[in-house]
């Protein structure tokens, strides 16, 4: 049996052990034995047999004004090792009541600082697809479409998007500048998207969900953007609300 890894297992330090192996073999003996027999220094062993006999698992009696030492029952062991699993479960319980705190800030740091970068057309549809992963059924989001040509691939690729949330009964309401009145044709078969257009300058492909705002470059190499900040995905909602009620179909 390995009684070095199972006592080690159960909370003893590699000086503890060897000291209380030692003194196991040893019964009865004053330090010089122990030193001896564990090949534990002089310097540390008194400290290891002070920390052991804090334990429960060695004591002592003196004899002509020397120290001897010895094991206590070994069934103190287990009770060792249940005051380690009740200090444990006090800790756990501790922890446990500190969670929301921690993951309150945890969540507060995540919202203010993660912006993720993606590239090509593949990026185009991760970025996407985590744009509305916290929406549900029901849910909406918010775009000011883009002022820019798109390419048939684009155009494909914005059919799926929008069959894929009808799908999942996601809504979507969507602004453009009056010049972009093409868009229609695109996303009329879509009974769940709503769009408005205006006249004048208007921010161009943007996606704002309850969590999230998406910032879109079309092109070749179409690049996005996908900030997680709640208090600024609050603001830009505000701010499209406002040009919502202005626009026309």
């Amino acid at each position: 049996m390995d009684e070095m890894h199972i006592l080690e297992r159960a909370g003893l330090t590699s000086g503890e052990l060897k000291v209380y192996l030692a003194l196991l073999d040893l019964g009865l003996s004053s330090t010089g034995g122990i030193i001896d027999k564990s090949q534990v220094s002089s310097s540390k062993v008194y400290l290891i047999l002070e920390r052991l006999e804090q334990k429960g698992l060695i004591s002592h009696i003196i004899r002509n004004n020397v120290k001897y030492f010895q094991t206590a029952d070994p069934k103190k062991i287990l009770e060792f090792t249940d005051n380690k699993i009740s200090q444990l479960l006090c800790e756990k319980k501790e922890i446990e009541k500190l969670l929301p705190y921690l993951q309150k800030k945890r969540t507060l740091l995540h919202e203010l600082s993660e912006a993720t970068l993606f590239q090509g057309n593949r990026g185009f549809k991760t970025a996407r697809d985590e744009f509305i992963a916290d929406l549900q059924k029901g849910n909406e989001y918010l775009v000011f479409g883009s002022n820019s040509a798109l390419t048939t691939a684009m155009k494909n690729s914005i059919r799926n998007f929008h069959e894929d949330n009808e799908k999942k009964g996601i809504k979507t309401r969507l602004i453009y500048n009056i010049n972009q009145k093409q868009i229609t044709d695109l996303l009329k078969p879509y009974r769940l998207t709503q769009i408005r257009f205006v006249d004048g300058i208007t921010p161009s492909s943007i996606a704002i969900s309850r969590s999230r705002i998406l910032l879109m470059a079309y092109g070749e190499n179409p690049v996005q953007i996908l900030i997680h900040n709640i208090a600024l995905a609050s603001s830009f909602e505000q701010f499209f609300n406002s040009i919502w009620t202005i626009g026309h179909h």
